[in-house]
């Protein structure tokens, strides 16, 4: 009768164990999924909602409207889903990946931007910082040095060439012909929460 009574006792040791150890468990998934198991409802409806911003290869063109459906080819560069932000204060675009592992982006000299299937403006790709040329029309610029990318009204900076006053109005000149198409970009991106207007960024 002792031995019973004793292992009775022995029983309902291990059993409240293992239900306290149950408990425990089940406090600590609570836990995890209030605090941060699950990701933010925001950062899975950006996920689900696919962008209207399309970047495509064109054949020619410049920071301009000339160019028409025709000299468009197939190859998307990148959409605004690959965007994680645009500043335009510095100008930065900032991708989630690198795109520069895109070999669509070497093999391109003009891309141009979209809306869905309206045409907005097309910039020329510039990936090299040892160049003489000089570019006073819309650039997409690739710092490989920094491994950042710019959209740029022209290349390099004014300041750095002869006559810098005639250069920026040339190129104050090139960005008002898509003033209009450039407002819409920047309205996009801010609709899709990709904008940024600060000086400083980290």
């Amino acid at each position: 009768m002792r031995n019973n009574y004793e292992g009775m006792k022995q029983c309902g040791k291990h059993n409240g164990g293992s239900w306290k150890f149950a408990g425990i468990k089940m406090l600590l998934l609570l836990i995890y999924a209030l605090s941060g198991g699950c990701r933010p409802a925001s950062d899975e409806m950006q996920e689900l909602t696919s962008s209207r911003i399309i970047v495509k290869a064109i054949s020619d063109g410049g920071a301009t409207r000339s160019a028409t459906e025709g000299t468009v080819t197939k190859d998307t560069v990148f959409t605004g889903n690959d965007i994680l932000w645009f500043n335009e204060s510095t100008k930065e675009i900032r991708f989630r990946d690198n795109v520069s592992s895109k070999p669509v982006v070497f093999n391109t000299r003009t891309i141009g931007f979209y809306i869905d299937e309206e045409f907005l403006f097309s910039t020329i790709i510039f990936v090299s910082s040892l160049s003489s040329q000089v570019f006073n029309s819309m650039v997409f610029y690739y710092d490989i040095t920094g491994n950042r990318y710019y959209l740029l009204d022209g290349y390099p900076e004014a300041s750095v060439l002869a006559d810098p006053q005639k250069v920026q109005d040339l190129r104050d000149e090139n960005r008002q012909k898509i003033a209009s198409e450039w407002s819409k970009f920047i309205a996009q991106l801010k609709s899709e929460g990709k904008y940024k207007n600060m000086v400083f960024n980290k």
